[in-house]
């Protein structure tokens, strides 16, 4: 097994532990997976929604792509399973509603990590197509910081789609704030510590590549661009 099949079978495992946390969502935070979604009434056989724009005003979607049947297969594993809406909740209590583009990044970028070892991998087996093209390559190399993204992207739906609970029903998050005056001291220690890691890890990577050019390595291989 080499890396690409590595990716491939990453990728596949990553979408697949991320259904998993939509249903799990859908049971124990129906709000946060409605807000990603938009989806204000209960009902079966829900529209996944990609994209568009909500109107804050009439809650009205325009310029999304629907999925039939999308959310609730998500949610349930069934096409016509239930989804609870946004309105079965106090309004004070929705998450901030733009989460659905923090909601809807993180799985495009999740897809498009699935797409690209598919492609190479389907490439390298048609023997007249030469697999390592520039424009594949660069979205190899493209995906690195996007997994990053996505991670990134990942912990701010978490974070912001809980919201106002810290302990969901129990204690909101303007209930929990410390007025403890150290924090901000902390904060400085931790930006240092990863800015003195992130010195660290270009200069290892500095090193590495001086020592072998991504050239010579293509040269072994013997790998035309």
């Amino acid at each position: 097994m080499n890396t690409r099949h590595s990716g491939l079978i990453l990728a596949v495992a990553t979408i697949w532990i991320g259904d998993g946390s939509a249903k799990f969502l859908a049971k124990v935070q129906p709000e946060k997976l409605a807000a990603a979604e938009w989806h204000f009434e209960t009902g079966n056989r829900v529209s996944l929604i990609v994209g568009g724009h909500l109107n804050p005003d009439t809650l009205e979607v325009t310029g999304a792509i629907e999925i039939p049947w999308g959310l609730s297969f998500l949610a349930t594993g069934d096409p016509n399973g239930t989804v609870v809406g946004l309105n079965d909740f106090p309004r004070s209590e929705w998450p901030p509603l733009y989460v659905h583009y923090l909601f809807d990044s993180m799985v495009g970028i999740g897809f498009y990590l699935l797409a690209i070892p598919v492609l190479f991998l389907t490439i390298n087996k048609i023997k007249r197509w030469n697999a390592y093209n520039r424009w594949l390559l660069t979205g190899i190399v493209a995906g690195g910081p996007l997994s990053l993204l996505a991670i990134e992207l990942g912990w701010f739906y978490a974070e912001v789609g809980r919201q106002p609970w810290i302990i969901r029903g129990y204690m909101k998050v303007s209930d929990a704030v410390t007025t403890n005056p150290n924090v901000g001291v902390t904060f400085w220690l931790f930006a240092a510590l990863y800015a003195l890691l992130g010195v660290i890890c270009l200069f290892v990577l500095g090193r590495l590549f001086r020592n072998k050019p991504a050239e010579m390595e293509l040269e072994e291989r013997r790998i035309i661009l």
